[in-house]
């Protein structure tokens, strides 16, 4: 494909993408998942894991020392892919978010389904304009279809089990 192609398709313009492919710019992370999205390839294939492991084991177990992380450094959280692989319909992702860290100010939408469980701390949850507080061992379940966003609320880290199906990385 052509940059213009990708741009075009990724809603950006092909100076920034010109920039993006040769290092010179980093894409945020919705730029990233658009230019995925063209290209019909899943963003965490971007990201390269030194794995050792026996093919069989890769494909099915993951050790907790050796989780695929994404840190959004400013936004204050970490994801952790608790899933083997990103090939399947399902994802699941171990989210720390520091306080105050979250998803951003934006509301954003995507195909499918999500749930998750706040495994420590409180969290705020948007899902179509309705604020939800969340502590410790509550969960939710909602269309991702829906505007949704979320932070956290306490004064330590909040931690959180959460669900997508399709995997959106």
């Amino acid at each position: 494909m052509s940059l213009k192609q990708v741009a075009d398709g990724a809603g950006i313009s092909v100076g920034l993408m010109s920039q993006i492919e040769r290092g010179i710019s980093s894409p945020s992370i919705r730029v990233l998942r658009a230019i995925c999205a063209v290209l019909d390839i899943p963003v965490l294939s971007l990201f390269v894991w030194d794995d050792h492991l026996s093919d069989r084991e890769a494909r099915m177990i993951v050790r907790a020392d050796r989780r695929r992380s994404i840190d959004f450094g400013d936004r204050g959280m970490v994801k952790s892919f608790v899933t083997a692989h990103d090939a399947g319909t399902l994802q699941v992702m171990d989210i720390v978010l520091q306080p105050r860290g979250g998803s951003g100010e934006d509301a954003y939408r995507h195909a499918g389904e999500e749930c998750g469980l706040v495994l420590g701390g409180r969290l705020e949850i948007w899902i179509d304009g309705h604020a939800f507080h969340l502590n410790e061992g509550d969960s939710f379940h909602f269309e991702s279809a829906l505007p949704h966003k979320f932070r956290n609320l306490s004064d330590g880290p909040t931690r959180v089990l959460w669900i997508t199906t399709p995997p959106v990385w």
